[in-house]
């Protein structure tokens, strides 16, 4: 909206008034400048205008001109004027004003070439808005007497630069000249450096032990926000707020550069430092109070006068050291603070006595020393660390090649010690084959012979006699089957075979078989079976699952010296639910450090109440490997004094169980023909005999071809066959019992027994599929399989008929 004018009505002394001041002006006016250009390339500069102020009086003022606010307006506002003569062809001419404070509008011969007064409550123009170039169009020129009139408009004051008119091609190289220098330059040098800034804060925020890269790394970010706010054409911040932050900004990032100038030298200040933190803190309220003293523009010029004598003093700092270390980094530095502030003591002495009130600053440019200090500094970091890298590599590869040599030796030593560790465990595996062969042959043989006796009637004496030598035998044929399980499973030839079972049986049978052992030692046995599905469903391998819960309850009952045994299965909600069987003793217990050890081969703990004699220490390695082959979990509970518990977890069940096999079945085998294949006399003729107490009839012979022609005399077809592995002339059981059932039929029952331990002979009776034993071959085994055996031909010929 164009604001609307009140006219006063005017009395005839007022009019007298105005009448004298005009005429006045008009005085004025003949003396107003007049500016010639005789050729077409010339440039003159006006040095004078005339001046119409806020008061309304005209006079002759010299440019640059600044004009102030007078008190109590909202605004300032100033009218220059010159003349202008021209040679003739008027083209090609321009008017530059280099810095132009304010909102100008500028007619030539009343015609408006130029006006940016359209708003005046607008920011004022800042930075390169400021220079104006105005073409002169030739037809609003005359040769002579040509009317320049610049109106500036402003806030608080307006100022005119000089003026030149001349040739537009010349005036237009000037101005942009004048604008690289003010504003292009500045603006790059300020990307530079917070660039720079920013990758070096970067850096102290990989490496916080260096603050030396924090102080710099601000202080150029604030140099860089610095340059660009003061060319930048519009106020970041309007007003004396604008002025207050520009001048805290600069205090701020020269003070940080004087810290780093400081640090950079291995001077450590501390209260230094924080004197210099709280200056700049005071910096805000200092320029304010002087607002309202209206003393700004002194306290201003004081306080910038200030920072640039505190990069001096920072300077002297890095000088004396750069003398002291005749360091190439320190006198760098000197050099480039010695730019920074010789160019920003410059830009104050302009800034106070020039007469060009937009003047170029050189402060900015300082920055390019510093810029190219820093890439000199990583750059020659970059290069120490290199070269220390180098070397570090070096030695680095002649350790490795060292060490390399080393675990080459200590390979071949460990080489070494397997070649002879597999020898060992084969001579190992040779001897325990060997010797298991010859001695349960004999053992075998006393195993049967008391079986057999154990059916006469003796006296109380000789019973127990009988009963001792029983016990030994068993503990031979436990020793030995130890032996024979871990041979089978270091041969792998140990295949687990699940199904489900009930659990319920084989445990109750487990007690009946501790109870009386336990008792005849003085100890408690008890047997629990917790609230839970019935069956006791599990699905594992009965025969590998018992064979574990009773090395287990058969150590707790051996260390237990007093006290009690428990066996406990209770019901365990997991998942698809499961089974925790529990062995619990009173005995010593057994130390954490050893809860481990005692997993292992041939160990026994060193505890003084432990029963050395009561085997070789296999039962609890046998334990371990059964597990982990059946893939069950095991846990050992243990402390000296407090007992022991072993936890074994079997998975649940629901599908269709069958009873566990039973030691003995009452069955009776009376009238049996069994056919028996051994090529040792003694323990055939024990065999023979134990058979023949049960009932059974008995086709012996030391090869099927000798079994054949007895059945043949005695015009009977045995029922089973009991075969030992290994027989004379390189014949083996499995190829007899073949030939028998060749003759007898393909159903015929067999059962492969042996002494032999070796891992081959292991899996080759696994890989046969035929069921077998171990010698010594416990009585009761051998008559629950007959039992078995023939119980279920009984079945099959029932369901045949």
């Amino acid at each position: 909206m164009t604001p609307t004018i009140a006219v006063p009505r005017l009395s005839c002394a007022s009019f007298l008034l105005a009448f004298a001041l005009a005429f006045g002006s008009r005085a004025v006016a003949q003396e107003v400048p007049l500016a010639r250009l005789e050729r077409a390339d010339e440039v003159v500069e006006l040095q004078q205008a005339v001046r119409r102020g806020p008061d309304g009086v005209s006079r002759i003022e010299a440019l640059p001109d600044i004009l102030r606010k007078p008190e109590g307006a909202e605004h300032v506002e100033g009218v220059y004027r010159v003349d202008l003569d021209l040679p003739a062809g008027r083209s090609g001419w321009a008017l530059y004003l280099s810095g132009a404070i304010g909102h100008v509008r500028m007619t030539v011969n009343g015609q408006v070439l130029l006006d940016t007064i359209t708003v005046p409550s607008s920011p004022p123009p800042r930075s390169i808005n400021r220079l104006h170039l105005v073409d002169l169009p030739p037809h609003v020129l005359r040769d002579r007497g040509n009317q320049i009139e610049i109106t500036l408009h402003g806030r608080s004051l307006v100022s005119l630069s000089r003026v030149q008119i001349g040739a537009q091609q010349t005036l237009r190289e000037a101005r942009e000249r004048k604008a690289m220098a003010l504003v292009y330059g500045p603006a790059l040098v300020s990307a530079l450096i917070a660039c720079l800034g920013l990758s070096v804060l970067l850096i102290w925020m990989r490496r916080r032990s260096e603050a030396i890269y924090g102080y710099f790394g601000v202080a150029s970010l604030a140099w860089g926000l610095h340059t660009a706010w003061s060319v930048s054409p519009r106020e970041l911040i309007a007003g004396v707020h604008g002025q207050v932050a520009w001048t805290t900004l600069y205090a701020f990032l020269v003070a940080m550069l004087s810290i780093f100038c400081l640090r950079f030298t291995g001077y450590r200040l501390p209260r230094v430092e924080r004197a210099v933190r709280w200056a700049v803190l005071a910096v805000a309220p200092l320029l304010y109070l002087s607002l309202a003293l209206d003393v700004h523009d002194e306290v201003d010029a004081a306080v910038r006068l200030m920072m640039v004598a505190g990069v001096f003093v920072a300077l002297g700092a890095v000088a004396r050291q750069a003398w002291r270390s005749r360091s190439m980094d320190s006198a760098l530095l000197v050099l480039a603070g010695l730019v920074a502030g010789a160019f920003g003591l410059r830009d104050w002495v302009v800034s106070e006595t020039s007469h060009d009130y937009v003047p170029v600053v050189l402060a900015p440019y300082a920055g390019l020393p510093f810029v190219a200090l820093l890439t000199w500094f990583l750059i020659d970091r970059f290069v120490r660390s290199t070269e220390s890298l180098e070397v570090l590599n070096r030695e680095l590869e002649s350790r490795v090649a060292t060490k390399s040599a080393e675990l080459v030796t200590a390979l071949d030593h460990m080489r070494a010690a397997r070649d002879w560790a597999e020898s060992a465990n084969r001579s190992k595996s040779s001897f325990l084959a060997a010797a298991s062969h010859d001695l349960r042959q004999p053992i075998h043989a006393l195993g049967l012979y008391m079986s057999a006796l154990r059916q006469r009637r003796l006296d109380a004496p000789t019973q127990d006699i009988v009963e001792r030598m029983d016990r030994s035998v068993a503990a031979l044929d436990s020793l030995f089957n130890a032996l024979l399980d871990i041979s089978r499973m270091d041969a792998g030839a140990l295949v687990p075979q699940p199904r489900a079972f009930d659990l319920e049986p084989m445990l109750r049978r487990l007690g009946d078989d501790f109870a009386p052992e336990a008792a005849e030692r003085g100890l408690r046995f008890a047997l629990r079976i917790g609230a839970g599905p019935r069956p006791v469903a599990i699905r594992s391998d009965p025969l590998l699952v018992e064979r574990v819960l009773r090395n287990l309850i058969a150590n707790a009952v051996k260390y237990t010296p007093q006290g009690g045994v428990l066996l406990s299965c209770r019901w365990r909600v997991a998942g698809a639910g499961r089974w925790r069987v529990e062995i619990w003793d009173t005995g010593p217990g057994i130390a954490p450090e050893e809860h481990e050890r005692v997993f292992e081969e041939f160990y026994q703990g060193g505890n003084a109440e432990r029963d050395r004699r009561g085997g070789l220490g296999l039962g609890l390695s046998i334990v371990r490997r059964l597990a982990r082959l059946l893939q069950l979990p095991l846990a050992l509970h243990s402390q000296p004094g407090r007992g022991t518990r072993f936890v074994v977890d079997l998975p649940a069940t629901a599908e269709a169980t069958e009873s566990a096999p039973r030691g003995a079945i009452a069955s009776a085998l009376h009238g049996t023909t069994v056919a028996v294949i051994e090529d040792d006399i003694e323990v055939r003729e024990a065999m023979r005999l134990l058979l023949r107490d049960w009932g059974c009839e008995v086709i012996e012979g030391s090869d099927a071809d000798e079994v054949l022609r007895r059945a043949s005399i005695a015009a009977r077809a045995p029922a089973a066959v009991v075969a030992d592995l290994r027989l004379r002339g390189q014949r083996d059981g499995i190829t007899e019992v073949a030939a028998l059932r060749q003759a007898f039929g393909a159903a015929l029952p067999a059962l492969l027994v042996s002494g032999d331990s070796a891992p081959d002979r292991v899996r080759l009776m696994a890989a046969s599929g035929l069921p077998w034993l171990s010698k010594p071959v416990p009585a009761a085994r051998l008559r629950a399989w007959l039992t078995q055996v023939t119980r279920h031909d009984e079945e099959m010929q029932e369901t045949a008929r």
